[in-house]
């Protein structure tokens, strides 16, 4: 992990006052014209809960008194990188039944904190999971296709239904965050497809040690050839079943994690499935008149592509002609709207050469790191968003049915009573009803309040004397500019962009925002 600017600690929020009522570029634009010489820059800043998006002092552009800095900041307007298109957490299934354990003010408290642009930290992009994903509070696990004793296949999806997703409050919690965050958008994932359109009709991973080794698994449980279209059309009804409770879901990825070795629930699909599959959810998606985007990929930088290792499994390649013809390189990449990653192996700047290299927008779907610093190094890597995975338990950290192991009989029960996920962004306390929150939660603000989708990052200088640095151009040519000071004393900063400079000072330990309006 990398390392972080603030430390970790929780910070009890009791019924709010909601700190810190920075304006946000959602909810105010204002406030960053020109008057007199030069153009006002307006800053806030966070350490965590004790400084949470306080007002820096006013500066403006011009005004710059030379002289010596700690660090010069330098961006350029014309070297345009990714669009921002957000950052926030996954609404799986445990997290959301955490939620539910507060009191109806406590949660709705809880929400406006995480997702209220002006009162909280604004967080606005939001995972759903399509079925169950690998973190679940109540068993059993189960797809939105689950099928009646005595029918075997439902190639009409005449069983589909997303009633558990009502019956779990996941509805119920998209519904708070759109009240204190109207603009906040959803993408969705699948773990698996239904058992029935597996290989070996079983919802739930399944492995075996490939053979000659003792020690490395793979996925049995593949979908089946026949099941291609139909998992397309299923995929369409999620987004028009959400639709209908007034939730657009404006992305899906094409899998999570496919292949993945684990007995949680899980599905390998292969390249070739995966090129079919992914010309078949958008022919799906325009059939139904739905404009809905595609993700691929959906897994760690190293199983997109690592030129020093035989083992991984090089999805980039998807993006190639199919040995047999059937599928065209360009036909999967006219399919695909981003490639989305998962951090836990590999390199992280495989998402910038993949964004060079492919010219699609990349997205961070799924992490657990919450440390600002790797939000900030990400972006700088060409990520248009930064996805929490899994951020709300219980004050023992469960009940949760995830394992490691590699058992296809395991007692999940058993799983439920030993494993733990202490100190996520968000832990409720079961015996008094009240939330508590990591500080990180207001460096991830210094983002989120104050960006909006659309807005464009520019290159910019690296890293100088602990102060780093990302910029981006706002959709109505403005500039935001977020600054983390890792030093223990205050550091004095000129930040230069397109001929505009000002001088300010970042304080200690912090992550601090700029906003201001670029020339006429």
């Amino acid at each position: 992990m990398r390392r972080t600017i603030t430390a970790i600690a929780a910070v009890t929020v009791m019924t709010l006052p909601l700190i810190g009522a920075g304006p946000s570029a959602q909810s105010d634009r204002n406030g960053t014209g020109s008057t007199g010489h030069g153009r006002v820059v307006t800053g806030t800043y966070s350490t965590g809960a004790a400084q949470a998006w306080q007002p820096l002092p006013t500066v403006r552009t011009g005004a710059d008194p030379g002289g010596a800095v700690d660090a010069t900041v330098v961006a350029d307007p014309s070297a345009l990188r990714q669009k921002y298109t957000g950052i926030g957490f996954s609404l799986d299934e445990t997290s959301v039944s955490n939620l539910w354990k507060l009191t109806p003010a406590e949660r709705a408290a809880a929400i406006r904190l995480l997702v209220d642009p002006k009162h909280g930290a604004g967080l606005d992009r939001f995972r759903l999971t399509i079925g169950s994903p690998d973190l679940i509070e109540h068993l059993p696990f189960w797809s939105e296709d689950d099928l009646p004793a005595g029918v075997t296949e439902d190639f009409g999806l005449k069983h589909f239904s997303v009633q558990r997703d009502i019956d779990l409050h996941i509805i119920d919690t998209i519904k708070l965050i759109q009240r204190y965050n109207p603009h906040a958008t959803f993408f969705a994932s699948a773990w698996s497809a239904p058992a029935w359109m597996k290989t070996n009709n079983r919802f739930l991973g399944e492995v075996a040690l490939k053979p000659g080794s003792s020690t490395d698994y793979y996925q049995v449980g593949k979908l089946r050839d026949d099941c291609i279209e139909v998992f397309a059309r299923y995929y369409v009804k999620f987004v028009q079943a959400y639709a209908r409770h007034g939730i657009r879901v404006d992305a899906l990825t094409l899998l999570n994690e496919p292949g993945m070795d684990v007995v949680y629930p899980a599905m390998d699909i292969s390249i070739a499935q995966q090129q079919k599959l992914a010309l078949a959810i958008k022919r799906e998606m325009r059939a139904a008149r739905l404009d809905t985007q595609l993700y691929v990929h959906d897994f760690n930088f190293w199983d997109w592509h690592d030129p020093n290792s035989t083992a991984t499994k090089n999805y980039y390649r998807i993006f190639q002609d199919a040995p047999d013809g059937s599928v065209t390189g360009a036909q999967v990449r006219k399919a695909a709207d981003a490639i989305a990653f998962h951090p836990y192996w590999g390199d992280p700047s495989v998402m910038r050469d993949a964004f060079e290299e492919f010219g699609k927008p990349v997205q961070l779907t799924e992490t657990s790191d919450l440390s600002p610093s790797t939000v900030l190094d990400d972006f700088r890597l060409d990520a248009g968003s930064y996805i929490l995975w899994a951020q709300s338990t219980d004050q023992d950290g469960g009940t949760l049915h995830w394992t490691p192991a590699r058992d296809n009989n395991i007692d999940w029960n058993q799983v439920a009573a030993t494993t733990k996920w202490k100190d996520r962004l968000v832990t409720v306390d079961t015996e008094t009803k009240k939330f508590t929150v990591r500080d990180e939660l207001y460096g991830l603000g210094q983002f989120a309040k104050y960006l909006s989708p659309g807005d464009v990052r520019l290159e910019s200088s690296a890293t100088e004397h602990g102060v780093s640095n990302v910029v981006f151009r706002t959709r109505d040519g403005g500039y935001v500019t977020v600054l983390g000071n890792g030093n223990a004393t205050d550091s004095k900063v000129r930040v230069v962009v397109g001929g505009q400079s000002f001088v300010t000072t970042v304080p200690a330990g912090s992550y601090a925002t700029y906003r201001w309006q670029g020339r006429a």
